[in-house]
């Protein structure tokens, strides 16, 4: 190889680009960046429902997602409540397995100020196991 390949900015571009795609440390993404966690649930074996008070967030959200942790659920419905006093009400009807996520539940636009969340969901089939889940907000 001849060494004015070696000072080739384009070499020394593409020997970076290797370096850091092989330090097993994740490549920053400004889309990561933009769920926030809003609270955690431990769901009991019956159908079931959490109530989310969203305090002290100061963006509005325009999306959601489930993150189940341990167990499987049936997630039926969303309920959202803005402070401008409407609501929108959103069937899910979505099986999600441990280790799984819920599809993104897209919220009404424009994105509005969200005062409360309410979550309608089951443990699948009577999953021997109770179900953890997370509740997560994407920001506008």
């Amino acid at each position: 190889m001849p060494k004015a390949l070696f000072r080739s900015p384009w070499f020394l571009l593409l020997a970076m680009c290797l370096l850091v795609s092989w330090s097993g440390k994740p490549i920053y993404s400004p889309i990561q960046e933009k769920w926030t966690k809003l609270a955690d649930r431990t769901i009991t074996y019956t159908v079931d429902h959490s109530e989310i008070v969203v305090d002290g967030l100061s963006e509005n959200l325009d999306a959601l997602r489930v993150k189940v942790k341990k167990g499987a659920i049936n997630l039926h419905r969303c309920v959202v409540y803005y402070k401008n006093n409407e609501t929108q009400q959103i069937d899910v009807l979505n099986s999600i397995p441990a280790g799984n996520e819920s599809k993104v539940i897209e919220l009404a636009s424009p994105p509005k100020t969200i005062n409360k969340l309410v979550f309608t969901y089951d443990t699948k089939n009577r999953a021997v196991q109770k179900a953890e889940v997370e509740i997560w907000g994407r920001k506008n």
